[in-house]
């Protein structure tokens, strides 16, 4: 199985960045848009698991997010990594609170503690990824144009342990887990 960390959004955010996504793809059709469904925001990737290990997973999930209330993140500015000369990713920023990266430090730890490895974290929402060679062209000066832009306030209320299936058509996800904040009775779904 392959799985993630994540905080997912609700359905008013996703439709507010569904109509960007709509005029960007207008824009630009050669870019691969992330369908708005599957908008969220990754704390911690991890990969291909054993369904074996999934408890395991969700575990380390529970015990990273013991202790942490609800706070607020805000949807705001555009950018593209690693930089505008030779885009990969096109993404919506993301300010928050300080939980978010106290949640995300204690998810390091825990998964590194199982033998995941450290990775860097920038607080962002993928919306689109380039092959290489291609350039952003009109969509450039559209996102140049939304650098202070914010599309609101989502107050953070649970995090999930994700499973990421891909297929022909793209990837497809759905939560394993779901551990509430502040933390209480975790919604399961592990496989049997």
């Amino acid at each position: 199985m392959r799985l993630f960390v994540a905080i997912n959004f609700s359905s008013t955010l996703k439709q507010a960045l569904a109509e960007l996504l709509e005029e960007l793809r207008q824009l630009a059709p050669n870019i691969k848009w992330v369908p708005p469904e599957n908008i969220h925001l990754t704390l911690k990737f991890l990969g291909e698991v054993a369904p074996t290990g999934v408890e395991e997973m969700g575990a380390a999930l529970q015990r990273a997010a013991a202790g942490l209330g609800p706070w607020h993140l805000e949807i705001k500015g555009t950018g593209v990594f690693p930089g505008w000369r030779s885009p990969r990713v096109v993404w919506v920023g993301v300010n928050s609170e300080k939980p978010l990266y106290i949640l995300q430090q204690q998810l390091s730890q825990e998964y590194l503690a199982l033998g995941f490895p450290l990775t860097p974290f920038t607080p962002h929402l993928t919306l689109g990824r380039l092959r290489p060679g291609t350039t952003l062209g009109a969509v450039e000066e559209k996102l140049k144009s939304l650098l202070d832009h914010s599309w609101g306030q989502e107050k953070v209320t649970a995090v999930s342990l994700m499973e990421s299936r891909l297929t022909p058509r793209g990837a497809i996800y759905r939560p394993v887990l779901t551990v509430p904040l502040p933390q209480a009775e975790a919604t399961q779904a592990f496989p049997t």
